[in-house]
């Protein structure tokens, strides 16, 4: 029997360090839709950092918003920007997702709305 990657349950870590491997994760994980690095699926916003698959419960996000960061121009490159999605849980910053370009952040806070529009858009107001 030949082995078959269609088939294979994949490991994913929480928010809160817990870990899941299971067929009902796997398969969301394989239909969720791409953006950039994060894919969006029907349970969670799954991600991946230094190798390791991420997910994260939509319901364990209370805001989102985006960061951009600058590097100056030097002798190797142009002034270069890139954009990090930062989720946000009670308060505590937990994810930092780095992107190229904005387009696929601003996707992502679209699609939050359809799957839980309780999810607080944009730096909060103090």
């Amino acid at each position: 029997m030949l082995f078959s990657r269609k088939n294979k349950v994949f490991r994913f870590k929480g928010p809160e360090k817990q870990v899941v491997n299971d067929k009902d994760h796997t398969e969301d994980f394989n239909n969720a839709e791409q953006f950039g690095r994060v894919r969006l699926g029907k349970l969670c916003l799954y991600y991946r950092d230094l190798g390791t698959k991420y997910f994260v419960p939509y319901e364990y996000i209370h805001r989102a918003f985006t960061r951009i960061s600058e590097c100056p121009e030097d002798e190797f490159s142009n002034n270069h920007e890139y954009y990090r999605l930062i989720l946000v849980h009670n308060g505590k910053e937990f994810a930092n997702l780095i992107f190229n370009e904005e387009k696929p952040i601003d996707q992502i806070y679209e699609k939050f709305m359809h799957f839980r529009p309780d999810i607080a858009i944009g730096v909060e107001k103090k």
